[in-house]
């Protein structure tokens, strides 16, 4: 089950496991950061995080053929505007960011479904998507859950500036981009830090927001 927003729920009843996800929205230059994102395609530099490979290294069978590893200037943009929001909802400092990078899909492509989490990585976390742009008819994002056995989707409503936080784990994809122009949006994992990851896999932390987002354990 996937609940779009945080609800208070009544004494009645009392939750054993749920999905949420958050919708926010970014007051950034969205125009500059697009054409940012294209550029970095286009025109690769080199960069600290190195957080995808350059589009001319991957094959096009691979999963990041579609990303793109973004300037320095944008990249350090991005961690810090989402790190206010992360910071909002679990505290200041007890999430890092761990990587971002730009995602372009071109008019009649897809995003196939996929996680940003593996069986390997542990460590707590979340995921988010923004979007500087969104043009009609370019496929939304939907998420996958399961409940009783059955998978069950889930269509959000993407726009200018919106952001989506989500659980890393979850899986999700985007219909075919039926524009006719690239879609183009910029996607990132955080992580915990040490301490707040000690709280929360000793279950010090019932309560804390990180559950909304990850299901109740």
């Amino acid at each position: 089950m996937i609940l779009k927003t945080f609800i208070i729920i009544g004494s009645m009843f009392k939750l054993i496991n749920g999905i949420y996800y958050s919708e926010h929205t970014l007051d950034l230059e969205h125009n500059i950061i697009l054409q940012s994102v294209l550029d970095s395609r286009n025109i690769p530099k080199e960069s600290k995080h190195n957080s995808r490979p350059n589009n001319s290294d991957v094959k096009p069978q691979h999963t990041f053929y579609e990303d793109t590893n973004l300037y320095e200037a944008l990249y350090e943009l991005l961690g810090s505007e989402v790190g206010k929001v992360v910071d909002g909802i679990f505290g200041s400092g007890k999430m890092v960011c761990e990587d971002i990078w730009g995602h372009i899909i071109p008019p009649m492509e897809q995003t196939m479904v996929h996680k940003h989490g593996n069986t390997m990585d542990t460590n707590p976390g979340i995921s988010w998507v923004y979007y500087p742009h969104f043009p009609e008819n370019s496929g939304e994002l939907n998420f996958i859950s399961n409940v009783g056995g059955k998978n069950h989707l889930y269509k959000t409503s993407p726009s200018t500036g919106k952001l989506f936080i989500f659980s890393k784990y979850i899986l999700h994809f985007t219909p075919r981009n039926s524009s006719n122009i690239d879609r183009v949006s910029i996607s990132g994992n955080f992580r915990a830090n040490n301490g707040y990851r000690f709280q929360l896999e000793n279950g010090d932390l019932p309560e804390d927001p990180y559950w909304k987002y990850n299901g109740k354990h």
